[in-house]
């Protein structure tokens, strides 16, 4: 039995679903800090990027016994 039960108006919008609203204190800091930070990508980080896709697309394995920084040599 559903009498008087049905959809009247079909013009109503759908509710829209509120985002989570918890976040922790130190995620909050976090997304701060990033969003008032501008990002650069230097020539040189740009060019290890570059480099370190080459050769993990060779699909060969990375060798074990190179220095650190070898592959990738960035600063952060």
């Amino acid at each position: 039995m559903t009498d008087g039960v049905g959809n009247i108006n079909s013009t109503i919008t759908p509710v829209a679903k509120r985002p989570s609203v918890y976040q922790s204190e130190s995620n909050r800091e976090v997304q701060a800090r990033a969003n008032s930070i501008q990002q650069r990508t230097s020539n040189e980080e740009r060019d290890g990027l570059t480099r370190l896709n080459r050769i993990l697309g060779s699909n060969q394995p990375l060798s074990d016994n190179v220095p650190r920084g070898f592959y990738l040599n960035i600063r952060v």
